[in-house]
């Protein structure tokens, strides 16, 4: 794998490391680890491998061709979401966690191509294919509104799904403590969001990032979208996005 030495180039150099910044910003905003993408990568057949991300997202691989091929490949199959179905390397965690993604964008809100991959790895076109979307920039504050918008999302998730399924909050939250991400929780974690899901307005933004730090992503939504025939909220998505990517 071809590691570049320091660009005499600055123009260079910084494009290449706002698109590795943007890409990781990405990869965070939808809770997914690189890990998840190698999977995702190695069962569609398109060679993107996860040192390759990180490399990238740090601004040191000298990428080819068959890179800026394969980008668009991962994220034409998480916005359609045809995604390969399960197999092994492949688990049905990982499918999960990419049916709730989004896909990498450029400037105007368009999955990105192979064309705007290259234009913002390179610095070319900077007003236009080359330019990156608002979305990755600078992350923003977590307030204690956002964070009280996003409970109640949370909330009214868990709410429509034992609706929807006919079952008791009891059975639904039984089902939702099985779910992988929430093996790690302790035990006081897991009563906080219980009360989340509960609708206590106790959870402020200290905890919001006390949480997001110690995770590295929200458990509650993690376990909320890996749950059987689980449909989750454009909103909650948005604010999910909002908030793993905030400072």
């Amino acid at each position: 794998m071809p590691i570049r030495k320091p660009d005499s180039n600055v123009e260079l150099a910084e494009s290449r490391e706002a698109f590795g910044k943007a890409l990781k910003r990405w990869r965070d905003m939808n809770g997914l680890s690189q890990q998840v993408l190698h999977n995702l990568a190695c069962a569609l057949g398109v060679n993107v491998f996860n040192s390759q991300w990180a490399h990238i997202e740090n601004g040191v691989l000298e990428p080819k061709t068959p890179l800026f091929k394969g980008l668009p490949k991962i994220m034409n199959a998480i916005s359609t979401g045809k995604l390969p179905p399960t197999q092994e390397g492949f688990s049905k965690s990982d499918r999960d966690r990419l049916k709730a993604a989004e896909p990498y964008l450029d400037y105007e809100g368009n999955v990105a191509d192979a064309v705007v991959f290259f234009a913002q790895f390179s610095g070319e076109r900077p007003k236009t294919d080359g330019k990156i979307n608002e979305l990755y920039g600078a992350p923003k504050e977590l307030t204690e509104e956002s964070v009280k918008q996003y409970t109640k999302q949370l909330e009214k998730q868990f709410k429509e799904y034992y609706r929807d399924q006919m079952i008791s909050p009891k059975d639904a939250w039984l089902l939702f403590k099985e779910q992988k991400a929430i093996e790690k929780l302790n035990k006081k974690d897991l009563e906080v969001i219980q009360d989340i899901f509960l609708g206590a307005e106790t959870f402020n933004a200290k905890q919001a990032r006390e949480f997001l730090n110690k995770y590295r992503s929200c458990p509650a939504y993690d376990g909320l979208i890996t749950m059987e025939d689980m449909k989750i909220n454009p909103k909650l998505k948005e604010l999910n996005r909002m908030a793993v990517s905030a400072k």
